[in-house]
């Protein structure tokens, strides 16, 4: 279940900006040694001149030493963008009219067309006429003036089909009924910018049936009894239609208890692949990624949280229950591991910092800004949640087809 932040308010607009590259998460770099800049974020205090094959971040956070490294978990037939990391006076020496180089062992992909973004010291190539890659091995090289080279295999992985079925329910609040409308690809878009999935891996269907009715006092959304058992009846019909996950979609958000004041649920879940969304979340877009983690062995990242320590460890310090042991307390113990402020400015997730190259991969739009782990407090909107680290590399291993 989310909880949500109550003193959130707008945000500013974020400053983002585009590459000219296809987009998608986890990524690979290599490179020679650059000094760079100091720079406000963890990470390492000598940079390189690096090519990124990224599929949305491309660089992860060690949780042994809070230094950036390259991601190499990559997906078959998902966006892929590759640009290098290279300062201005080095651009100057090796620059030139660089060519990037694919190569699987029948066919070879050259890219001519780039463009140096010095503002950023980023060279970006445009590679639409290839977006995405088949599950295999590949040879990357670019060529720079000199004969100055980079070069790295890569290996695309196939990740497993997961069919979600999508459940938009009439739900009674406390005597009032109130029906969900139209759904729409908006809900489910998210999702699949951060999660470690090929285009088709998420199969969603709106369940279309007229069996159930939860216009009903027994399903009472604004008390526990009556939101398990809709997650009951949901669960029911996760077995009838063998889907992998049910999420059920109710109108608005739920009340702790019938007594309490503020209606702050914003999704729940018992457990068993099933999970309800409020649309009236401040992102139910978000909440959606949040109770599918669940659904995947993820633990929450806010304090007194549901924790999954082995998964997605909690930010350091942060106190809650142990998944696994409900009646045990766990706690997050790695101190480069560290949560937002869960203010009015930021969430409580799980920091993701502007150098690991966070990508919108359906916009193509890098995001040079923190963010915080999708995991984390509700109340917020889109653009402060993303993936960490460790939940894309978790999530990949429950993926991915070659174990």
């Amino acid at each position: 279940m989310r909880r949500k932040n109550n003193r959130v308010r707008e945000k500013g607009a974020a400053a983002i900006w585009g590459l000219a590259v296809f987009l998608g998460v986890g990524g690979i770099v290599l490179g020679f040694s650059l000094p760079v800049a100091g720079q406000a974020s963890p990470g390492r205090g000598e940079w390189e001149a690096e090519l990124v094959v990224n599929q949305g971040l491309g660089m992860g956070l060690d949780g042994t030493d809070g230094e950036f490294y390259p991601m190499d978990l990559l997906v078959a037939d998902r966006n892929t963008g590759f640009f290098v990391q290279i300062q201005p006076e080095v651009w100057e020496e090796v620059g030139g009219q660089p060519t990037l180089l694919v190569s699987d062992s029948n066919e070879t992909w050259r890219f001519a067309d780039s463009e140096y973004r010095e503002e950023y010291g980023l060279l970006c190539f445009d590679t639409s006429e290839q977006m995405s890659w088949e599950a295999g091995q590949y040879d990357v090289r670019v060529n720079f003036f000199r004969d100055f080279t980079l070069d790295r295999k890569l290996v695309f992985n196939e990740m497993r089909e997961i069919r979600i079925l999508v459940v938009p329910i009439t739900g009674y609040y406390s005597g009032e009924t109130r029906q969900t409308g139209p759904l729409g690809e908006v809900l489910w878009e998210y999702t699949e910018k951060v999660y470690p999935v090929g285009t088709d891996d998420l199969q969603w269907e709106i369940y279309d049936g007229s069996e159930l009715a939860f216009d009903h006092n027994r399903f009472d959304l604004d008390t526990s009894l009556g939101r398990l058992r809709v997650w009951q009846q949901l669960k029911k019909l996760h077995d009838q239609e063998a889907a992998d996950m049910v999420i059920g979609i109710v109108p608005g958000n739920m009340r702790q208890k019938p007594s309490a004041e503020e209606a702050a649920v914003t999704g729940f879940t018992f457990g068993e692949n099933v999970s309800v969304i409020s649309l009236e979340d401040s992102c139910p877009q978000v909440t959606i990624a949040h109770e599918i983690g669940h659904c995947l062995s993820l633990g929450d990242e806010y304090e007194n949280g549901t924790f999954s320590v082995s998964m997605n460890m909690p930010p350091y310090g942060m106190k809650g229950k142990n998944r696994y042991r409900l009646s045990e307390t766990a706690e997050g113990t790695n101190p480069y591991i560290l949560g937002g402020t869960a203010d009015e400015w930021q969430g409580s997730g799980t920091l993701v910092y502007g150098g690991q190259y966070p990508y919108d991969v359906l916009c193509g739009e890098v995001l040079l800004r923190d963010m915080t782990s999708f995991m984390g407090l509700s109340g917020y909107q889109e653009p402060e949640y993303w993936v960490t680290t460790q939940i894309w590399e978790a999530l990949y291993l429950e993926l991915c087809e070659k174990q």
